[in-house]
C-alpha cells in the first residue's frame, strides 16, 4: 500500500488483503466510515477487519482513523511532519525525484489537449494578459510574466489579495483573458474575479490542482496540475511544468511575432553589452 499506511502485501493473507484494497481504494474516506462498510466492502466478516487494525499497527479502527483525520489536517506543520515520515535518511533527493515523477504522470493522466489549445489560443490572441498568482503561486506568475513578455504580449500582474484587486479588474474587457493560479481552495479574490470576467466576457484560464471545484466550474478553461495528496507537503514542479509548456506553445502560435521579439531582444542586447554586459 501507498496510501496513509506502509505494510508488506507478501505478509498479508488473502482476506487482509481485500480489507487492504478497500482502505488504499477509499483513502481519507475511510476515516468517515464503520467496521461493518469496510467488511462489507472488502466482503469479510467484521471480525476480519477488527484483527486488521492491529496487524499493521494500531489499537484498533478509532486509532487508525484518528491517525487519518490527523494527517489530512491541512496545516503546513502536518504537511511537512507527513513528508519528512516518508523520507529515508539519505535518499532525499532520490525520493522526491521519486515523488515529482508520480505528480508529473498525474497531471498527464489529466491533461486536457483541447483546453489547453484553447488556452493558447486565448492568450496568443488577447489584448493583455491579467496574472493572478496569490500566495505560494507568487513565483510562478512572475515566470509566466517574464516569459510572455519576451514574446511582445501585454502582461498586468494583479494583486495578490485585498481590495488593490479592484485597480486591476478596472481594466478587464472582452479582450483580455485572466490566468488564474489557485490550489487547494477558492479565495475571495479569486470568486470575485472569475464573476467579474464574466461580466465583462473576458476569458479566464484556471491552472490548479482540483479535479473538482466551483472555481473549475466557473473558468473558461482549467488546466490541472498534480502537486501530491492533500496531506503531503506540495510541490510546484507539476505547475511550472504546465506553465513552460503553456509558454511553449503561445510562442509556437505567434511564431513570426515571437521570433522577431526575440530577435530584437539579441540586437538590443549587442547594442548595449558595453553598458549592461550580458
Amino acid at each position: 500500500m501507498n496510501s496513509l499506511i506502509t505494510i508488506d502485501d507478501k505478509q498479508l493473507t488473502r482476506k487482509q488483503r481485500q480489507i487492504a484494497d478497500v482502505i488504499q481504494k477509499r483513502g481519507t474516506a475511510v476515516a468517515y466510515m464503520t467496521e461493518q462498510e469496510v467488511a462489507d466492502q472488502a466482503r469479510v466478516s467484521i471480525a476480519s477487519v477488527s484483527r486488521f487494525w492491529m496487524m499493521i499497527g494500531f489499537k484498533n479502527f478509532k486509532d487508525y482513523k484518528n491517525e487519518i483525520k490527523k494527517k489530512i489536517e491541512i496545516t503546513p506543520e502536518n504537511k511537512m511532519k507527513n513528508f519528512v515520515e516518508q523520507i529515508d535518511d539519505g535518499e532525499l533527493f532520490s525520493q522526491l525525484i521519486e515523488q515529482h515523477f508520480k505528480n508529473l504522470v498525474l497531471t498527464n493522466n489529466h491533461f486536457n489537449n483541447r483546453e489547453f489549445n484553447e488556452a493558447i489560443h486565448t492568450i496568443a490572441s488577447s489584448s493583455t494578459v491579467f496574472i493572478h498568482a496569490p500566495a505560494s503561486s507568487e513565483g510562478l506568475g512572475g515566470l509566466l510574466d517574464f516569459r510572455l513578455k519576451r514574446f511582445g504580449i501585454h502582461t498586468e500582474r494583479m494583486a495578490k489579495s485585498g481590495h488593490e484587486i479592484y485597480e486591476s479588474l478596472l481594466h478587464v474587457d472582452s479582450s483580455s483573458a485572466i490566468i488564474i493560479f489557485q490550489f487547494v481552495d477558492i479565495l475571495p479574490e479569486t470568486k470575485v474575479t472569475l464573476e467579474h470576467a464574466r461580466e465583462c466576457n473576458a476569458k479566464t484560464i484556471l491552472i490548479t490542482d482540483r479535479l473538482v471545484s466551483e472555481m473549475g466550474d466557473a473558468a473558461d478553461f482549467v488546466l490541472y496540475a498534480h502537486r501530491g495528496e492533500m496531506w503531503e507537503f506540495h510541490t510546484m514542479v507539476s505547475p511550472v511544468a504546465l506553465l513552460e509548456a503553456l509558454v511553449m506553445g503561445v510562442g509556437m502560435a505567434m511564431k513570426e511575432e515571437s521570433l522577431e521579439k526575440l530577435r530584437v531582444l539579441n540586437e538590443v542586447r549587442k547594442k548595449y553589452r558595453h553598458i549592461v554586459p550580458k
